[in-house]
């Protein structure tokens, strides 16, 4: 892992008590555990690969 990814790893344990890289190896919302999350656009897709949010928890995040 990178300093970065380890970063994103700590940061999803502290705020969700999850491991990011789990939940999305499984295909979850590293923030609600919902499985197989579908996105509205690429650009919510790719904030997934960054994050491991699904499209509602970004909603609730970073509004609509």
């Amino acid at each position: 892992m990178t300093e970065l990814d380890n970063a994103k790893e700590e940061m999803a344990f502290t705020l969700f008590g999850r491991s990011r890289t789990l939940a999305m190896a499984n295909g979850q919302c590293v923030k609600c555990g919902e499985f197989k999350p579908e996105f509205r656009d690429e650009l919510s897709l790719k904030e997934y690969r960054i994050s491991g949010l699904c499209q509602g928890c970004q909603d609730g995040i970073f509004g609509v």
